[in-house]
């Protein structure tokens, strides 16, 4: 790039999913070392495990990359600057970063029929915004978030308060004062593409397979945009 961007910290979110794509990989590797040398005369099983894996780690490298560039433009990066350096335009960069999940809260659908998602100068900077209040309040945060018991981290916490029915993500937020409302956003984006969470209306979400119950009402403003963490090819909001 241009410049050196520089990050006090990475966010710990973004963090958490780099740890958790190193595992997929490592059990991926695991898997289809063992089935090429169980079937290495099979050709079908074979071939099939090869493939499979190969997009699968495609895939991962989608989702990696969407979440990087995210970071890279909370550090202050601009979208020239990451066309640049990856030899693409600053289109491109732009049209996509909505589907990250750092950055899937902020981003809003665009386009004649809705379909693509996009976080535009106004967005980014709210996200950055955010982020630099996320920064300011890090030393702060460990002792503000043990006080909601000792091993209850904020995707646990998440569907407990679900349990009692659907709820906006304002009111979420408000049921979860020990944490910020970027870090809850974030959690209900990853939540949902793992299948514990669904969205039943305009930014409510309920427990997945949960009976309907009435939806809870929306706060002024609320935004319910947020994009899934697979980074596959034209995904749907979450």
């Amino acid at each position: 790039m241009s410049r050196p961007i520089k990050l006090q910290r990475p966010p710990r979110f973004t963090a958490e999913i780099v740890a958790d794509a190193r595992q997929r990989l490592l059990d991926l590797l695991d898997d289809l070392d063992g089935l090429t040398s169980e079937h290495a005369d099979d050709i079908e099983v074979w071939g099939s495990a090869v493939t499979t894996a190969g997009w699968e780690i495609a895939t991962l490298g989608q989702w990696l990359g969407l979440e990087g560039e995210a970071v890279l433009l909370l550090g202050g990066a601009s979208y020239p600057e990451i066309a640049e350096h990856q030899g693409t335009s600053a289109s491109a960069v732009y049209a996509r970063v909505g589907r990250s999940l750092t950055l899937a809260p902020y981003a809003h659908a665009s386009g004649a029929d809705g379909g693509t998602t996009r976080v535009s100068a106004d967005d980014l900077e709210q996200a950055r915004s955010d982020y630099r209040a996320d920064r300011a309040g890090a030393e702060g945060e460990d002792v503000e978030e043990a006080g909601v018991g000792s091993g209850a981290s904020l995707a646990d916490r998440i569907p407990e308060v679900l349990r009692a029915g659907p709820l906006s993500t304002t009111a979420l937020v408000a049921a979860l004062p020990g944490y910020r409302r970027s870090s809850v956003l974030s959690t209900l984006s990853v939540l949902t593409r793992q299948g514990r969470l669904e969205r039943v209306g305009h930014g409510v979400y309920a427990v997945a397979g949960a009976a309907a119950a009435p939806q809870a009402e929306h706060g002024p403003g609320e935004a319910g945009a947020s994009g899934p963490g697979t980074g596959e090819p034209g995904p749907a909001t979450s």
